[in-house]
């Protein structure tokens, strides 16, 4: 029996063929991007509810990188939650799946940079990340640090399997287009595109990428729409535009200073009715301190303010110091005293160098209890 070599043999499988390792493959990745997509939905959303929820704390946070003029920082700390609200749903749902991959990647890269800055200029801060109401847990810089690379790890995944998978699809259309036909019996398919379609896909590809931007800058848009429009709604709404002057610092939120005088300080400590509590690092409390301060560093607040305070009465007179006219650590740790209820506590500004040069006892050494 001759068999026409033209005609191509039909295989028995052929209306259900076996998957190949490259059908399997596509398949897992395919699982692993919904995972992918549901972890980085469900850490946007969930970062985004404290921040919006409390603005003024996040607000804080922001302000305490040291990185956005002042005259930014209330509107990032309104507008960026609702971003990460939106990018979270648009992650969830599928909806502008690549844009917001793209724009959740360049927030990942912000973030970590944000925090490698600050932590190389020794300023180790609140991350901020799930809001200041307490819905991140807690954990020492190099935790937040692996967390964050964690994280951007898992965006980069999601760009991978989006746009190299976008890309897999548009070069398997191309091909499509470019089999030659049968010859022979055989069906040659070409090696690569020809350059009509190659300048094609490159269309194609600008097209996407000027997509890409319209679809970020409208989610920026809707982010500060909802952004202003809820804020406008509270009775407790944030200005736009924030005082984070000195002055403004060492003012409570129903405009009462609570700065302390020198004088008044040592009053204080003269009749042992005053606990003096140094917001500096270790490292400078062991070199000197005021005599019997306690030290609650502010980049340790979380860790060590329990430890601390707990067997101090709400009532007990508390004042907060630092060194410098700039310093801010005091004016940050006597705030964070009071929203926890210690309200009788003060900033000693310039405390550490003003008790220095009127030769007011002085001591060295690690407080006690710690290494």
């Amino acid at each position: 029996m001759k068999v026409n070599q033209n005609t191509p043999a039909t295989l028995s499988g052929e209306h259900s063929p076996v998957p190949t390792a490259s059908h399997r493959g596509r398949s897992h990745l395919r699982v692993a991007l919904l995972a992918a997509r549901l972890v980085m939905a469900g850490i946007f959303i969930y970062a985004s509810i404290d921040k919006i929820a409390h603005p003024a704390a996040f607000a804080k946070d922001v302000y305490n990188y040291q990185i956005l003029p002042d005259v930014l920082i209330n509107l990032i700390a309104l507008v960026l939650p609702w971003l990460e609200l939106l990018l979270g749903i648009c992650l969830l749902t599928g909806v502008w799946l690549p844009r917001a991959v793209l724009a959740v990647n360049g927030l990942l890269i912000v973030f970590l940079a944000a925090f490698v800055f600050n932590w190389a200029r020794g300023l180790d801060v609140n991350c901020g990340c799930f809001g200041a109401g307490g819905l991140g847990p807690s954990m020492s810089t190099g935790g937040y640090l692996l967390r964050d690379v964690g994280f951007l790890a898992v965006g980069v995944f999601l760009l991978y399997a989006v746009f190299g998978n976008r890309r897999r699809e548009r070069l398997e259309r191309v091909s499509n287009s470019t089999l030659d036909g049968e010859s022979d019996g055989t069906i040659v398919r070409a090696g690569s595109a020809s350059m009509p379609e190659r300048r094609h896909l490159a269309a194609e590809s600008k097209c996407c990428w000027g997509q890409a931007t319209w679809q970020v800058l409208a989610l920026v848009i809707m982010s500060a729409i909802a952004a202003l429009a809820v804020n406008a709604l509270r009775t407790d709404r944030l200005p736009l535009v924030g005082d984070w002057s000195a002055a403004a610092l060492i003012t409570s939120a129903t405009g009462e200073r609570i700065d302390i005088s020198l004088t008044e300080a040592q009053k204080l400590f003269s009749s042992n009715t005053g606990v003096f509590i140094d917001a500096r690092p270790a490292a400078d409390y062991s070199r000197g301190h005021i005599q019997g301060a306690r030290s609650l560093p502010w980049n340790d607040v979380d860790q060590k303010f329990m430890s601390v305070t707990q067997e101090l009465e709400l009532e007990t007179p508390i004042i907060t110091y630092c060194d410098g006219e700039t310093c801010e650590l005091s004016h940050h740790l006597s705030l964070f005293l009071r929203e926890a209820g210690f309200l009788n506590t003060r900033v000693l500004v310039n405390g550490w160098k003003l008790w220095q040069q009127s030769g007011l006892p002085v001591a060295a050494g690690t407080p006690p209890g710690q290494p």
